[in-house]
């Protein structure tokens, strides 16, 4: 079946089933999928699904449609290419066409899938190729009973263990819906307690979903935490890197300045996209550890700023209620301030990782959060001791930043001038570097720990 599948390689990630005929895709809801968001016009585009494939139309967009990074009025659409509607990235999956079998065994190292049974199979038989068709591999069929569902699809042999999550397509399959036949990563399934026992259903669906066994080939080791957590101070600095940190600087610094003029929405906003960047990097590495730094989609920045709020309140909200008491005179013991604010310390790394992760702010639960870090205590110290010192220097950082910046009102002198304005600039780099590796470390913390975490 054609599709489109809307924020792929996103928590966000869903699909539209492209019917046969006509698919109109607009903001509005006189088309035939809607798409909620400010940045696509009310009847955006259409895509004509035939026997001859898909056929992409603009329909006159405000912001435009581009395929591939190219701006396009119409086009033919082929599988695996990328759509951009506005601000909204898609891709597009032709109908499945099933794969030739392999003409040699696997490399070592590479990661092989066992794939569940399809529902209601009778068996396997091997349909040979047709005498019109010479050059065609035979290909191994479900027999299936009778049943009022589609069959289900035809997979290779050989290529059918090498299977990656439908949303997610760097990412290695770990569950499989026999409904909707497609595989998911951890992520992108939902846990529900079922007599005692933790079961993954289908988001979709709501089917519930069979695990993907997964083998590796032998003498292939994965690297833990402390083996990957070098790399994580290099991370910033891959691929394009360097200047998605130049971007990422000039932007937090033009949200400063403008929440300053604005006041206090534009604070949110600033402080929404903040938790947003950090999320993503936290993401990226739990998806695929390779992905290269990237900038947030500025989505949902008041519900990102109130669930980043929410989380430094439950971690510290008791020490800073405690300490303001303090200040007007209440007879709380200083040791008591220091014990809850070491508590919320201890606390909250593991709070955000559960609420980046989740992107959901009822992840701070204590009955989610002490249990995970109970389960990972080494990795979990050594995380979260980089994590808290990395913010400590950012704070101490911006502080003497601040008073550079101070000395630019004051000074006459042009060289210090400069000198001031230099050192604020330069920090300002360094200090979304740092933001950058602590939400790494966490993000390999996730993605070597995950399994004992059991979160997805």
């Amino acid at each position: 079946m054609n599709r489109l599948l809307i924020n792929p390689g996103t928590p966000q990630a869903w699909e539209i089933q492209l019917k046969p005929g006509t698919n109109r895709i607009g903001r509005g809801d006189a088309g035939d999928f809607q798409i909620n968001h400010p940045s696509v016009s009310t009847s955006h585009c259409e895509i004509t699904v035939g026997e001859g494939g898909a056929f992409f139309r603009d329909l006159g967009s405000t912001n435009g449609s581009f395929i591939n990074g190219a701006r396009v009025t119409e086009a033919g659409l082929e599988h695996g290419q990328r759509i951009q509607l506005g601000g909204i990235a898609m891709m597009f999956e032709g109908a499945a066409v099933a794969p030739e079998i392999a003409t040699s065994p696997p490399q070592a190292g590479t990661m092989h899938v066992t794939l569940p049974p399809p529902p209601r199979m009778g068996g396997l038989r091997i349909s040979a190729p047709a005498e019109s068709e010479p050059g065609s591999e035979p290909v191994a069929v479900g027999i299936e009973e009778e049943s009022s569902e589609p069959p289900p699809m035809t997979v290779s042999a050989m290529n059918a263990p090498n299977a990656f999550c439908k949303s997610h397509i760097k990412s290695p399959a770990r569950f499989y819906c026999p409904k909707c036949r497609v595989f998911f990563c951890d992520i992108c399934v939902a846990t529900r307690n079922t007599t005692g026992v933790a079961m993954k259903f289908c988001r979709t669906c709501g089917s519930n979903c069979t695990p993907v066994k997964l083998k590796r080939a032998a003498g292939v080791k994965t690297k833990g935490f402390f083996a990957k957590l070098p790399g994580a101070f290099g991370y910033p600095f891959r691929g394009a890197g360097f200047l998605v940190l130049i971007v990422a600087t000039l932007l937090f610094a033009a949200l400063d300045m403008m929440s300053g003029i604005f006041a206090i929405l534009l604070t949110l906003a600033a402080i929404g996209y903040l938790f947003l960047f950090m999320q993503n990097i936290i993401h990226v590495t739990a998806m695929d550890e390779n992905e290269t730094l990237s900038l947030a989609s500025p989505d949902e920045l008041f519900a990102a700023c109130f669930r980043l709020i929410g989380t430094v309140t439950v971690s510290f909200g008791l020490p800073i209620g405690m300490a303001i008491a303090k200040f007007f005179e209440v007879d709380i013991p200083w040791i008591a301030i220091m014990a809850t604010g070491a508590l919320g310390c201890l606390y909250f790394p593991m709070a955000f990782l559960a609420v980046a992760m989740k992107d959901n702010i009822m992840a701070i639960n204590p009955m989610v959060v002490i249990p995970s870090i109970l389960k990972i205590p080494l990795e979990y110290i050594v995380a979260s001791v980089l994590f808290l010192g990395i913010f400590a220097i950012r704070f101490m950082g911006g502080a003497l930043a601040g008073a550079a910046e101070n000395v630019t009102f004051a000074t006459k002198d042009m060289n210090v001038l400069f000198m001031a304005l230099g050192f604020r600039a330069l920090w300002s780099f360094i200090s979304v570097y740092l933001l950058t590796v602590s939400m790494r470390i966490m993000g390999l913390l996730y993605v070597t720990k995950k399994e004992k975490l059991g979160w997805f």
